[in-house]
C-alpha cells in the first residue's frame, strides 16, 4: 500500500515538473522572439581574438568610461555555439573567416554603448543600457493629440524639375598604366571593406556594432542591426550582390515596432536606418520592395515623435504604448543637427510613396528655421542648441500659421498635475551638450507663468516656434551639433529638383555669415594656403547694458571637414564661383591635418593660431609661442638651462608610445606644462621661462607645427575628410585629390586594422596608436564607401544622378 502511494506521489511530481518545463520553455521562446524579429547572430566555431595586451580591457567609446569588464575565457568543455546559417534555415551562408587564434576568449555580447555622430553627425553619450523585461511591448498606432487636417498638409512641390547645373567634371582619358594602378587601389579598398564586413558577420550579425578587438557586439541604436542596414548600399556599390541579397533577407526579419531600448533617437534612426533602406532601394533599381515596405514601417513609428503642439519633434521618442499615448512637446534643448537633418529621408519617402504626410513633418521644421534665421544672436546661423518646445515666443517674429498649417484641435497644451507627460530630461544628451538650467534670465522672452524642464505647466501655450536657450548663452558653428543642418540645405534643394527656393535662400544667408565670421586662415609653418572654421560663443543680449561677450574659438575638428565638399557643391549648384576655391582650401586644411601627425591621421579636435584677415599669413614663431603661453609676462623669469633648444624654423615633434607613459586611453591628457609640473632639465629648478614652458608643451603634447593644442587625440573612423576629398575630385577632375586620398587610406588602414575588423584609435599623435574597441556603422556606410568612390569610375553613383544624405546613402535625384 505504501509502495503504491509512493508511485502515485512520484507520478504527480513528474507531471508537475513536465508542466513547468513546458511553461517556461514557451515563455522563454516568446520573449526572445519579441526582442528582435531576426535570426540570431551567426557565430563562428572560432572565438574572437585576444585583445592587444597593451590595450586596457575597457571600452572607451563612451567618452572614456568603461562599459564592460574583461571578457571571460572559454573553459574546457564549455558549450560551443552552433554553426551559422542564413536568414532562412534551409540555406547556409558561406562566410570568409579571418585568421583567429584558437586560444581566444569567448563571445562577448553587450547591450549599450554610444555613437559619436554622427555624425556629419552629433555624438551621442546615450548609455542605452535598459532593463530587458520578460514582456517586451510593441509600438502600435495611437490617436494623435495634435493632428493636422488633410487640407492643411504641406504638400510636396509639384511640377517638372528645374534644369540644375551639372556638378561632375568631365575626366581626362587615363593611360592603361594609370587605370591598372587605380583598379589595384579599388581592389585594396574593397578588401578592407570585406575584412570589416566579415568580422561583423562572424561576431555581430543582426546587431548594431561589432567589437573589433574582443569580438561580440553591442546594440547602441535600438538593436535593429545598424551596421547591417547602414552598409546595404555599400554592398551593392562594391558589386557584392550575394552579400546584399543575404543582408536584405535579414532586413525582412527586423521588427521596428519593438526594442529593448525605451527611447528611439530620431535623428540617428532616420539617417542610418531609414536612409540606409531608402538608399539601398534607390541604388538597386527599386527591385527589392521589402526595403520600401520596411522604410514605411519605421517611418510610421517615428511620425509619433512629431505629435506636439508646434509639430517640432521630440528627438528621443518614447515609443511604447504606455508613453506614446501621452502628451509631449518639442525639446527645450534640441540639438540643431538632430532637428534640422530629417528633411532628406522623409522627403525621399514622400516621393516614393506619394504620401504628403512625411514631407509635411519636415517642412514645418524648415519653416520654423527660416523664420528664426534672421533673429538669432548671429543672424544667418542658428544656435547649436535650440528651444524647440514652443512654450516661448521670439519678439518680432510673426507666428501666422498659414505656411505651416493649423492643428485641428487648436494650439493650447493643457495638462493637469496628475498627468504623466514624457519628462524632457529623462533622456541622455549629446557630447558637448549640458542640461539647461531654466528660470535664470527671462529678459528676452514674453512673461510666462512658469518654466518647468520636465512637464508642461497647466494651460501653457506651446504652439510657438524656435527660440534660443533660456541660459542666454548661444554657440554657433558648422561642426558637432550643427553640421548636417547646413549640409542638407543644398542637398534638399537638389532632391526637390530645385522646386523649393526656400532652401536656396537659407543656404545663401547662412554661408554669407560663415564666410564673414567663421572662415579663417591658420598660421602654418610652410605657409600652406588652407582654411578652417571657427566657432563663436555669444553670451546674454548684445544690446543690453552691459553688453554680452563674443568669444571666438579657432579650432580644427574632423566633423567640420564636410564643409569643403558642401561649399564646392554650393559653388556649382548656385553659381557662387568663389566658393569652389574656398571648398578646396577647407578640404586641403583637413588633408594638412592628416599629414601633420605621426600616424598620418587627423585628430578629432585641435587648436590653431588665426592670421588677420586681409593681411599676409606668414609663419611667426614668436607669435606661435605667445599663443601657447599668453601669460608669460606674469610668470617669474627662470635663469635655468633651457629644456630644449630646437633650431627655430626647423623643429618637429618625434614621439613614440614608449616616450609617453602618461598618455590616457582616451587621448585627452594634459601637458606637463599645463599641469604645472616641471619638465626636462628644468625640473626642480624653479619657474620655467617662456621658451622652456612652450618647448615642454610642444614635446609633451606632441604638437605638430601650427597646432597650439590638441583637445581630442582620437580617431573614430570618421568619414568627413575623405568625403570632401571625394567631392573635390568629382567636381574638379584634378588627380591630386586621388593622390591625397590614397595616402589618407593607407594611414587609416594601417592604424585601425584588427584581426577581426577595424577599430577606433585613442591617440593619432604617436607611431603606434592604441585601438579602442569600437567600430561605428559609418565605417562601412561612409568612410570606406567614399574611399571606394574616389577611385571608381565617375559614372558610379554620379553626383548628377544621386544626392547623398549625411550617412552617404544615395537618393535618386528627379530626372530633368
Amino acid at each position: 500500500m505504501f509502495r503504491a502511494r509512493r508511485y502515485r506521489i512520484s507520478l504527480v511530481f513528474a507531471a508537475i515538473f513536465v508542466l513547468l518545463v513546458l511553461h517556461f520553455s514557451r515563455s522563454h521562446s516568446h520573449d526572445q522572439s519579441a526582442i528582435l524579429q531576426a535570426p540570431p547572430p551567426p557565430v563562428d566555431h572560432h572565438t574572437p581574438p585576444f585583445p592587444d595586451p597593451k590595450v586596457k580591457d575597457t571600452d572607451t567609446s563612451n567618452n572614456g568610461e568603461a562599459t564592460s569588464g574583461p571578457p571571460a575565457l572559454e573553459q574546457p568543455g564549455q558549450h560551443q555555439p552552433p554553426p551559422f546559417t542564413g536568414p532562412d534555415d534551409s540555406s547556409a551562408v558561406s562566410i570568409e573567416h579571418p585568421s583567429i587564434p584558437n586560444n581566444a576568449p569567448s563571445q562577448v555580447h553587450e547591450v549599450g554603448g554610444a555613437k559619436p555622430q554622427t555624425g556629419a553627425q552629433t555624438q551621442s553619450t546615450h548609455d542605452e543600457v535598459d532593463d530587458v523585461t520578460t514582456s517586451i511591448p510593441h509600438w502600435k498606432p495611437m490617436p494623435e493629440r495634435h493632428p493636422i487636417s488633410p487640407e492643411s498638409l504641406i504638400k510636396l512641390p509639384t511640377g517638372p524639375s528645374k534644369a540644375l547645373p551639372q556638378l561632375q567634371a568631365k575626366l581626362k582619358d587615363e593611360s592603361s598604366s594609370d587605370k591598372m594602378q587605380r583598379l589595384q587601389q579599388l581592389d585594396t579598398i574593397k578588401s578592407a571593406f570585406l575584412h570589416a564586413w566579415n568580422g561583423y558577420k562572424i561576431s555581430a550579425m543582426g546587431h548594431d556594432e561589432v567589437r573589433p578587438l574582443r569580438g561580440g557586439y553591442k546594440d547602441t541604436f535600438n538593436g535593429w542591426g545598424a551596421t547591417l542596414v547602414d552598409a546595404l548600399d555599400t554592398l551593392w556599390i562594391m558589386d557584392l550582390k550575394e552579400e546584399f541579397s543575404m543582408a536584405v533577407d535579414y532586413v525582412k526579419k527586423i521588427d521596428f515596432t519593438t526594442s529593448t531600448k525605451k527611447e528611439i533617437p530620431v535623428f540617428e534612426t532616420a539617417i542610418r536606418y531609414l536612409g540606409g533602406m531608402l538608399g539601398a532601394y534607390d541604388i538597386s533599381g527599386h527591385k527589392y520592395d521589402v526595403l520600401l515596405d520596411k522604410s514605411i514601417e519605421l517611418a510610421d513609428v517615428l511620425m509619433g515623435a512629431f505629435d506636439t503642439p508646434n509639430r517640432m519633434p521630440t528627438l528621443y521618442y518614447k515609443w511604447s504604448p504606455e508613453y506614446a499615448s501621452e502628451l509631449r512637446r518639442g525639446d527645450f534643448k534640441a540639438v540643431l543637427a538632430e532637428l534640422g537633418s530629417l528633411s532628406m529621408e522623409f522627403t525621399r519617402l514622400a516621393q516614393l510613396t506619394k504620401q504628403d504626410k512625411y514631407y509635411d513633418a519636415i517642412a514645418r521644421i524648415t519653416n520654423e528655421l527660416e523664420k528664426y534665421q534672421d533673429s538669432t544672436k548671429l543672424p544667418g546661423l542658428w544656435p547649436l542648441n535650440l528651444d524647440a518646445s514652443g512654450c516661448r515666443r521670439v519678439p518680432g517674429i510673426s507666428r501666422e500659421p498659414a505656411a505651416a498649417g493649423q492643428p485641428v484641435r487648436g494650439s493650447a497644451y493643457e495638462i493637469n498635475s496628475t498627468s504623466s507627460a514624457v519628462p524632457l530630461h529623462a533622456r541622455q544628451i549629446h557630447e558637448g551638450a549640458e542640461p539647461a538650467h531654466y528660470g535664470a534670465d527671462h529678459s528676452e522672452t514674453e512673461p510666462l507663468e512658469s518654466i518647468d524642464t520636465r512637464t508642461p505647466p497647466p494651460k501653457q501655450d506651446c504652439s510657438a516656434g524656435l527660440n534660443n536657450q533660456l541660459s542666454g548663452m548661444d554657440k554657433f558653428g558648422l561642426g558637432a551639433l550643427g553640421d548636417s543642418t547646413y549640409e542638407y540645405l543644398p542637398k534638399e534643394y537638389m532632391l526637390l529638383g530645385g522646386n523649393n527656393d526656400q532652401y536656396l535662400t537659407m543656404y545663401q544667408k547662412a554661408m554669407d555669415t560663415v564666410r564673414e565670421q567663421l572662415v579663417y586662415q591658420p598660421m602654418l609653418k610652410n605657409n600652406r594656403d588652407v582654411r578652417f572654421l571657427a566657432t563663436v560663443t555669444m553670451t546674454k543680449d548684445l544690446d543690453a547694458n552691459p553688453p554680452g561677450r563674443t568669444i571666438f574659438s579657432y579650432e580644427g575638428t574632423h566633423l567640420t571637414c564636410f564643409a569643403g565638399g558642401m561649399f564646392a557643391i554650393g559653388a556649382k549648384l548656385f553659381g557662387i564661383e568663389k566658393d569652389l576655391k574656398l571648398g578646396s582650401q577647407l578640404t586641403d586644411g583637413c588633408v594638412w591635418a592628416y599629414e601633420a601627425t605621426k600616424s598620418g591621421i587627423m585628430p578629432e579636435a585641435f587648436q590653431l593660431v588665426p592670421c588677420k584677415k586681409g593681411e599676409p599669413c606668414e609663419w611667426d614663431e614668436d607669435a606661435y609661442y605667445m599663443a601657447m603661453d599668453p601669460y608669460a609676462d606674469k610668470r617669474p623669469i627662470s635663469h635655468s638651462k633651457r629644456f630644449a633648444d630646437p633650431e627655430k624654423g626647423n623643429w618637429h615633434v618625434v614621439a613614440t608610445p614608449e616616450s609617453t607613459p602618461s598618455a590616457k586611453e582616451d587621448g585627452t591628457e594634459k601637458s606637463a606644462a599645463t599641469e604645472g609640473r616641471h619638465v626636462g632639465t628644468a625640473a626642480g629648478a624653479g619657474a620655467l621661462s617662456h621658451e622652456e614652458f612652450v618647448t615642454g608643451k610642444i614635446l609633451n603634447d606632441r604638437l605638430p607645427p601650427g597646432m597650439t593644442g590638441i583637445s581630442a587625440r582620437k580617431y573614430l573612423l570618421r568619414p568627413e575628410a575623405i568625403e570632401s576629398v571625394f567631392i573635390m575630385f568629382r567636381l574638379t577632375g584634378d588627380p591630386i585629390w586621388r593622390e591625397k586620398g590614397w595616402k589618407m587610406f593607407q594611414a587609416v588602414d594601417k592604424a585601425t586594422k584588427t584581426e577581426l575588423a577595424n577599430s577606433a584609435i585613442s591617440d593619432v599623435t604617436v607611431d603606434e596608436p592604441r585601438p579602442v574597441d569600437s567600430m561605428e556603422s559609418f565605417w562601412l556606410a561612409e568612410t570606406l564607401k567614399y574611399f571606394y568612390l574616389l577611385f571608381s569610375d565617375s559614372s558610379l553613383v554620379s553626383l548628377d544622378e544621386y544626392v547623398l544624405n549625411t550617412e552617404a546613402h544615395p537618393f535618386k535625384r528627379p530626372v530633368y
